[in-house]
């Protein structure tokens, strides 16, 4: 052991030098306690709290470190993409429903800007002026040249 003026100064251990910190006695949980922690990661993601205050609450009512309701959180994440990716479609068509009902609304009552406003929202939720389709319509385009013939040919 290291001395310092004269006194043994212990080392202090850590999980890399002391085979009895590698292992805290935790306890794998079954499929079924996984589920209700994920779940409730994703209940609590659905009310709107921050990343580190929902890790803090699944950590308080698990029992779990921070980071291991860290991971429960990720896993919730990837399930709330999933159920996303599946609703996208009909998220967007009551969307731009409600859109065209309001662009009615602002006909009837003159408001032509907001009408603009409203058919710029529904034509890039369409995909129109994205950038996959400017570069898609970049090589497009319409060249028209007209010949005078009049001066080609004068017999005419």
């Amino acid at each position: 052991m290291p001395e310092v003026d004269g006194q043994e100064v212990e080392k202090p251990t850590t999980v890399a030098n002391d085979e009895s910190k590698r292992f805290r006695g935790g306890r794998p949980i079954n499929a079924a306690q996984m589920e209700e922690r994920v779940t409730a990661a994703y209940n609590l993601m659905l009310e709107g709290g921050s990343r580190r205050s929902n890790a803090a609450a699944l950590s308080s009512r698990f029992g779990v470190s921070i980071r291991q309701a860290d991971n429960y959180i990720s896993q919730a994440q990837t399930l709330l993409k999933e159920d996303f990716r599946g609703e996208r479609e009909e998220m967007l068509n009551q969307v731009n429903a409600m859109r065209m009902t309001a662009i009615r609304k602002a006909m009837k009552r003159g408001n032509l800007q907001v009408c603009a406003h409203l058919l710029d929202s529904v034509a890039r939720s369409f995909g129109e002026g994205s950038v996959e389709q400017d570069a898609a319509n970049a090589g497009l385009g319409l060249h028209i040249t007209v010949d005078d013939r009049r001066k080609a040919s004068p017999e005419e």
